[in-house]
């Protein structure tokens, strides 16, 4: 299979770096998902931006300058794990090939996620699975951690996915990005979002195990 994993930043990356312990975890549950896939990775800003925003948020920067601050930060996090894996990181999308058996892609411009960066690496190679680990469980119908009463959605059709698109802006893209959510949906790329805490749940994906919210073709009737 070929398969797009993005790490959210929220489960890999603190105000001071990369989670050493976490990145461990990681890196060995992909060199045992290398042996039978190919795989593209991709990790967020998490902590680590925030922090930085919250250093200079008292000098006027443009939305687009702060961005691309972000985006060399971004970049140094999955050159970091390119590295500790053994391959050369890939900042250029085009670049990308379904040959080798693990690729690392980083934040590609300022105003895209890193959602967005795997989603187009996903559509670019012709991925069977999109998998986005995050610090929730899944995809809601309120944001969980404000409203006690929200619902995991286990579910979402392709045709129903832009619904749940929110306006982005610089580090805060939401559970799955705006622009990953229109890619997704125009290519049909099975997606799931899920709690990535423990990276081994990608071994459980795999095993047809069922968790957080898969998104697909709405099952015929």
């Amino acid at each position: 299979m070929h398969i797009v994993i993005k790490v959210g930043g929220s489960l890999c990356v603190g105000k001071d770096g990369p989670k050493e312990v976490y990145f461990r975890k990681l890196i060995s549950v992909l060199r045992n998902l290398s042996k039978t896939n190919k795989l593209i990775l991709c990790v967020g800003g998490g902590r680590l931006t925030r922090s930085y925003e919250k250093l200079i948020k008292n000098f006027k920067l443009s939305n687009k300058e702060k961005e691309e601050i972000f985006v060399d930060l971004v970049n140094a996090n999955n050159k970091f794990l390119a590295f500790a894996i053994g391959v050369a990181p890939c900042i250029d999308l085009n670049s990308l090939t379904r040959r080798k058996r693990i690729q690392v892609v980083g934040a590609s411009r300022p105003g895209i996620s890193t959602d967005a960066d795997a989603a187009m690496a996903a559509s670019k190679i012709g991925a069977d699975l999109f998998i986005k680990l995050t610090n929730v469980d899944g995809i809601y119908t309120k944001d969980p951690r404000k409203y006690k009463h929200a619902k995991k959605m286990d579910f979402i059709p392709f045709t129903h996915l832009m619904k749940e698109k929110i306006k982005p802006h610089p580090n805060n893209y939401g559970v799955l990005d705006y622009k990953a959510i229109e890619i997704i949906s125009k290519n049909e790329i099975p997606t799931i979002v899920c709690n990535g805490k423990n990276p081994k749940v990608i071994l459980d994906i795999l095993k047809g195990k069922k968790v957080g919210t898969f998104i697909g073709k709405a099952p015929v009737v």
